[in-house]
C-alpha cells in the first residue's frame, strides 16, 4: 500500500487540507458554523466555505450531508471538518451508510424530544402537579397564619410598652 502513489497523494492531500482547515479554525477563534434547523443545505455550505476549505465535490454531490453533519449533536467541530474532507474519497456505500447513520440519529433524537415533551406535559398536568399546588396553598396559609399571630403578639407587646410609658 505504501507503494501506491495515488493512495499516498490522496491521503496527503486530505490530511493537509484537514490540517490547514484546523489551523484556520484555531487562528480565527471562531466557534464554527452556527446550527439552525431552519437553514437550507445551501446556507450551511456558504457558511462552511467562509470558515473552512470545502472540497468542490462535497459541495456538488453531498449538500444534504453537509446539513446533516452540522445539525448532528454527536460531533464536535474537528469531526465535522474531518467528514467534509473525507467524503470525496468515500465509496458510494460508505456515503450511504454515513447518511443513514446521521438520519437515524436525527430521527431518534426527535423521537426522544417528543417523548420527553409528552412526559413533561403529563407531569405538569397530572396528580403530582395538583398535589404540589395543594401543598403550596397549605404552606401559604400557614405563613399567613404565622404572620397574623406574630402581628398580634407585636401589637400586644407594643400596647404593654405604651402602658408602661403612660404609668411613668
Amino acid at each position: 500500500m505504501a507503494d501506491d502513489p495515488k493512495t499516498n497523494s490522496t491521503t496527503a492531500t486530505t490530511t493537509g487540507t484537514v490540517a490547514a482547515t484546523t489551523g484556520a479554525t484555531a487562528t480565527t477563534g471562531s466557534a464554527g458554523v452556527k446550527v439552525d434547523k431552519n437553514k437550507s443545505a445551501e446556507q450551511y455550505i456558504k457558511e462552511a466555505e467562509a470558515k473552512y476549505i470545502v472540497p468542490p465535490l462535497v459541495r456538488q454531490k453531498f449538500p444534504d450531508l453537509i446539513k446533516l453533519i452540522y445539525e448532528t449533536e454527536s460531533m464536535n467541530e474537528e469531526e465535522r471538518e474531518y467528514w467534509l474532507q473525507i467524503m470525496p474519497i468515500m465509496s458510494e456505500e460508505q456515503t450511504t451508510k454515513f447518511r443513514d447513520i446521521l438520519v437515524n440519529e436525527k430521527n431518534q433524537l426527535a423521537k426522544l424530544d417528543q417523548d420527553y415533551q409528552t412526559e413533561m406535559a403529563k407531569t405538569n398536568k397530572g396528580p403530582a402537579m395538583q398535589l404540589y399546588e395543594a401543598k403550596m396553598k397549605e404552606k401559604m396559609q400557614e405563613i399567613k397564619h404565622a404572620e397574623a399571630v406574630s402581628e398580634k403578639e407585636e401589637k400586644s407587646e407594643e400596647d404593654k410598652v405604651l402602658q408602661q410609658l403612660d404609668n411613668l
